[in-house]
């Protein structure tokens, strides 16, 4: 337990000292003692912090009590995985995790900490603090009810549009490799070869293509397919191509110019170009 008399600081510096004991302390309770107003947003650090929070008036000032609650929390260390890699590991980690269940993530790099700041919202996950710690970069993130929104205000879909196929051997693999991300956070992905990037989903073609530091292109590609990524081809540029349905991987499928502005059209989905 730690006891703190704060009787002459006033709000914002209040908040402001309490919050770096917080962070500073290991106790499970502290107490504040302190004038009226004083302890204005204390209520919000405690939440934020996993404290349980009462106050009392105590004449002209208060005492507000800090417990601190039994919050689970896991642990990783993402340390050498590179994009995507780290937001796949912490969307799996927190679709398993329970409502009000914390994990600490931990990293060398501070860009992969904040990539995971900024996508943590649309994995349920609330930032509850970050840091260094031991050297390494570290974000606390909670797990979260997901709450409804309106199509306009969240896009839940994700439509991977590729021009390119097998000749750009990078955005060939960013197609999959930006889709699997997507999946891990929780969207429905749909993706739309059409030019050249009806190439890939030919038989066979997928299989010659192999970036130094990942598997087979058609290696990526069908674990995406079997996690439920949609997959159509342009009929169009197919027919351009001499290309038929019998002679495309399975999981995917021919669709016309109205099928692709039917999904551009969609306002629930972020369209994402290669």
């Amino acid at each position: 337990m730690r006891k703190i008399n704060a009787l002459g600081i006033k709000y914002p510096n209040s908040k402001i000292l309490i919050e770096n004991v917080i962070k500073q302390s290991n106790d499970d309770e502290i107490i504040i003692n302190l004038k009226k107003s004083a302890d204005k947003g204390l209520e919000e650090l405690a939440k934020k912090y996993g404290y349980d929070y009462n106050v009392e008036t105590d004449g002209n000032g208060r005492v507000v009590r800090m417990t601190q609650k039994n919050i689970e929390m896991a642990k990783l260390d993402v340390t050498g995985e590179t994009c995507p890699g780290p937001v796949i590991i912490v969307g799996d980690k927190l679709a398993s995790m329970q409502i009000g269940e914390r994990v600490q993530i931990r990293s060398n790099l501070k860009e992969t900490v904040d990539d995971l700041i900024i996508s943590a919202p649309e994995m349920n996950g609330r930032l509850v603090d970050e840091g260094v710690l031991d050297g390494k970069n570290y974000v606390v993130i909670e797990k979260i009810e997901s709450e409804p929104e309106s199509v306009s205000a969240k896009r839940d879909k994700v439509l991977v549009v590729q021009t390119n196929g097998t000749g750009n051997a990078e955005r060939a693999y960013a197609t999959f490799i930006f889709s699997k991300a997507a999946l891990s956070m929780g969207k429905e992905v749909t993706i739309f070869l059409l030019m050249d990037g009806v190439s890939i989903a030919r038989k066979g073609n997928a299989e010659k293509v192999k970036h130094p530091a990942f598997d087979r292109l058609d290696k990526l590609m069908g674990p995406i397919i079997e996690a439920g990524a949609k997959v159509y081809v342009c009929e169009l540029s197919a027919e351009f191509r001499g290309i038929k349905q019998e002679d495309l991987v399975e999981g995917t499928k021919l669709a016309g110019a109205a099928t692709y502005i039917t999904l551009l059209s969609d306002p629930s989905f972020a369209v994402v170009n290669f």
